[in-house]
């Protein structure tokens, strides 16, 4: 049996094969920004071009930022947003203000329970 270090070195070695297995880069055109229900409350959400699902949560009226990971290709983008239009009925396309509105007080919040936190 005969090893290759690289595919390279593979496709030299098959010429016919067609690299049909092979998966084309497909880059992210552009963030989105979004938001939806559960029915209760609204959890605003960005997509960005370099990989990062970040959201934004209220849980007892304390804003919650968090942030997920995934393979920043415009198939998973795609197949993320169908996943919750799929499972929230209320989910709707924003604008970048909104979304920085509510990360902004999110954030200014987190702020300052880190700051309460570290000066006791």
């Amino acid at each position: 049996m005969t090893y290759y270090n690289s595919y390279d070195d593979w496709k030299l070695s098959n010429p016919d094969d067609d690299g049909h297995y092979t998966e084309e880069n497909n880059v992210i055109e552009e963030n989105a920004y979004f938001k939806y229900s559960d029915g209760r409350r609204w959890v605003y959400g960005m997509l960005t071009k370099n990989g990062w699902d970040i959201r934004i949560y209220s849980y007892h009226r304390i804003p919650t930022i968090d942030i997920d990971e995934f393979e920043p290709t415009q198939s998973e983008f795609d197949d993320t947003i169908y996943r919750m239009r799929m499972n929230y009925t209320q989910f709707t396309y924003i604008q970048q203000d909104e979304f920085m509105e509510r990360y902004n007080t999110a954030r200014n919040l987190l702020d300052l329970m880190m700051k309460d936190e570290t000066s006791n």
